[in-house]
């Protein structure tokens, strides 16, 4: 128990100075982000972790069923939801069917910013192939519009 706190206060102290929010993902895939700004507290009651806001609300999770722990700034990915429709025509298993022209380069990147995949699209409303790519969420780029997507 006393590494995994002294683990937490490393982590919370190396954070680079953009980050904004904490995103707790699960072992079910179940993500939960925070604000940092609204971060009251983090106490540990056993294997219990209890995450407090400033706003009253609390949350709680068993140590075993928290897979990662995310810090940086996950500001700008809401906006690129209401143009996912445009972009993403389906998704079916390990394919995703993108609604973009002919030689457009698709891009995914994780939620750290890494760049996990380019493929160029072969013909107008073609498909990537994902099935190489962990659980998780990713922003998908292509004709210069983003797309959130969660692959489960």
């Amino acid at each position: 128990m006393k590494r995994i706190i002294m683990a937490l206060l490393v982590l919370t102290a190396t954070l680079p100075a953009a980050a904004q929010h904490m995103q707790i993902e699960t072992n079910s895939g179940e993500n939960e982000v925070i604000e940092l700004k609204n971060l009251k507290q983090i106490t540990f009651n056993g294997t219990i972790v209890n995450i407090e806001q400033t706003d009253g609300t609390s949350s709680s999770a068993s140590m075993g069923s928290i897979s990662r722990i995310y810090f940086g700034d996950f500001t700008d990915i809401e906006p690129t939801i209401a143009r996912a429709e445009s972009i993403i025509a389906y998704i079916s298993g390990n394919t995703i069917a993108v609604n973009c022209k002919a030689g457009t380069t698709v891009t995914v990147y994780n939620m750290l910013g890494r760049q996990l995949l380019a493929e160029r699209i072969g013909t107008e409303g073609g498909e990537i192939n994902i099935a190489g790519l962990p659980q998780g969420i990713y922003i998908l780029k292509a004709d210069e519009k983003t797309a959130k997507f969660i692959k489960r």
